[in-house]
């Protein structure tokens, strides 16, 4: 009788055990991405396969940016959970009276560069004066005014050529434009990689305090299901954490989605994103947050035309989840001082 007692017991106290557990139920999660895959979604892709998510009790499903419609609307109006935004177009949802905030920086600063190649000699703002840069109708020229400035230009010295995404590339390599506006660890590693060598000029070099991208919900889960939020924030940590050491296995998850990623390719850019990371933004937790560079990305917005009304930095962001969690300061020690490999 004992015997079955205690059996009965361990059956009970494993059930409970289970149901006590995050994997219990697991919460059917959506993460909206920024941009079709690429290395710097492969901490997404590989934690998910490495199960970081499910331990935490989330079935994540993770999709590319919608087309035609604001990603951040999906989040904001609660039929999605989570999304990774570039700064610029956070910002202006919440401009316009979205509810959704930030809940962890990703990219600390601003990616954006000019980009040029060597053999033209154009290597700082002021020999932009008269040039042609490739420009994609959706970026902000309040990114690239004060670099310009610092050259003794303005935005009108300069002829910008409307392109669609990826004929940038092709466009600088061919000689039709003098410049392309694009990221130091995409366009121009791509540059150099099919043998034009470029020379970088990074916004953020030129006294633009900008954030890059963050990662983001709804006002509304946030209040309702905190618990949710930490539990993605944390297996979010985890996933960054296990991709700083495994690469080329993260990107290899990109590849599985997106055929047309180049393996090596991705793999040093993803290296060099990570060596962005070395932040003093990140000195103590990574993901933090202040109000003085939401305040500066939402004054760079605003003055240039992009944002017909300014939210304040208060209501951008928390730091409340990275600040409760110990993976943020586990994540910072490693990342902190890490060289692109």
């Amino acid at each position: 009788m004992t015997r079955h007692f205690a059996a009965l017991l361990a059956v009970v106290v494993t059930a409970l055990a289970a149901l006590a557990g995050p994997g219990h139920a697991a919460d059917k999660v959506v993460m909206r991405i920024n941009f079709t895959p690429w290395g710097m979604h492969a901490p997404f892709y590989g934690g998910k396969v490495q199960g970081f998510y499910e331990q935490e009790g989330i079935d994540l499903e993770i999709r590319p940016p919608s087309a035609g419609q604001q990603n951040e609307i999906f989040i904001a109006t609660d039929r999605e959970q989570f999304g990774l935004a570039n700064a610029d177009g956070f910002i202006k949802a919440r401009g316009s009276g979205l509810p959704v905030v930030a809940i962890m920086a990703d990219e600390p600063d601003n990616p954006f560069s000019v980009i040029t190649l060597k053999k033209s000699g154009i290597d700082t703002p002021a020999k932009m004066k008269g040039k042609k840069m490739a420009w994609f109708p959706s970026n902000v020229k309040g990114l690239v005014e004060p670099l310009l400035a610092r050259g003794g230009l303005t935005a009108s010295d300069v002829e910008f050529v409307n392109v669609a995404r990826g004929a940038e590339i092709q466009m600088l390599a061919a000689g039709q434009v003098d410049a392309a506006f694009g990221y130091a660890f995409g366009q121009a590693l791509t540059l150099d990689m099919k043998g034009f060598p470029t020379s970088v000029m990074p916004v953020k070099d030129y006294g633009v305090q900008f954030y890059g991208t963050v990662l983001y919900t709804g006002d509304a889960l946030l209040k309702s299901n905190p618990d949710l939020v930490r539990r993605f924030v944390r297996a979010t940590m985890k996933s960054y954490l296990w991709t700083r050491d495994n690469m080329e296995k993260a990107v290899a998850e990109i590849v599985k989605v997106s055929p047309d990623r180049d393996l090596k390719l991705e793999t040093q850019k993803l290296g060099i994103i990570y060596s962005l990371y070395d932040t003093p933004d990140y000195a103590t937790r990574f993901g933090m947050m202040n109000d003085a560079k939401w305040q500066s990305s939402i004054d760079i917005l605003h003055a240039s035309g992009d944002l017909p009304k300014k939210p304040s930095p208060g209501e951008m962001y928390t730091n409340a989840v990275v600040e409760g969690l110990d993976e943020a300061k586990t994540l910072s020690q490693a990342v902190r001082g890490k060289a692109a490999h």
